[in-house]
C-alpha cells in the first residue's frame, strides 16, 4: 500500500491471469493508479470497475483489453469499461499503441533475432518455454 503507480510488466500466462484482482486492489492505497500495457487478462476488469467506483484506487490507464495475447483484441463496444470511462475523468483507454515508438519496435526485432539465434544454437532464450516465466 505504498506505491503511487502500479504498472503491469508481465507476460500473460497461468501465473499472471487475474493477477490484479479484488484482493490486489484492496491492498492499494486510494491515491494509487493502475497502468496496464501488458495484456488485458492480467487485470480482472470487474474488480477494476468495482475498485474505481468504490474509490479504492485513484484511477486507471489501460492500453490492452479482453481475452487474448498478441495482438490484443480491441475493447468490445458493450464493455463496462466504457461506462467507467464516461463516469470518471481518471480513466484513460488507448488502443494498444503506447509502446509503438521506433526504439521499442527495434528492441522487439532485436530480441526476436537473439531468441531465434539462441534457439538454433540450443541455448536458453529469455523466456522458459515450459513455464512461460522469464529466465533469470
Amino acid at each position: 500500500a505504498r506505491s503511487d503507480f502500479v504498472s503491469t510488466m508481465v507476460p500473460l500466462n497461468k501465473h499472471t491471469t487475474g493477477l490484479m484482482n479484488a484482493a490486489a486492489f484492496d491492498k492499494m492505497k486510494p491515491s494509487a493508479y493502475i497502468i496496464n500495457t501488458a495484456r488485458g487478462p492480467i487485470i480482472d476488469q470487474g474488480a477494476l470497475i468495482d475498485a474505481l467506483r468504490k474509490k479504492k484506487i485513484a484511477g486507471a490507464a489501460l492500453d490492452v483489453f479482453g481475452e487474448g495475447s498478441a495482438p490484443p483484441p480491441p475493447l468490445p463496444d458493450d464493455s463496462p469499461l466504457y461506462d467507467v470511462f464516461d463516469e470518471f475523468d481518471n480513466v484513460i483507454l488507448t488502443p494498444h499503441i503506447g509502446w509503438q515508438r521506433l526504439e521499442a519496435r527495434q528492441r522487439v526485432v532485436d530480441m526476436c533475432g537473439d531468441n531465434i539465434a539462441k534457439f538454433a544454437r540450443g541455448e536458453p532464450m529469455n523466456i522458459d518455454m515450459q513455464t512461460g516465466l522469464p529466465i533469470r
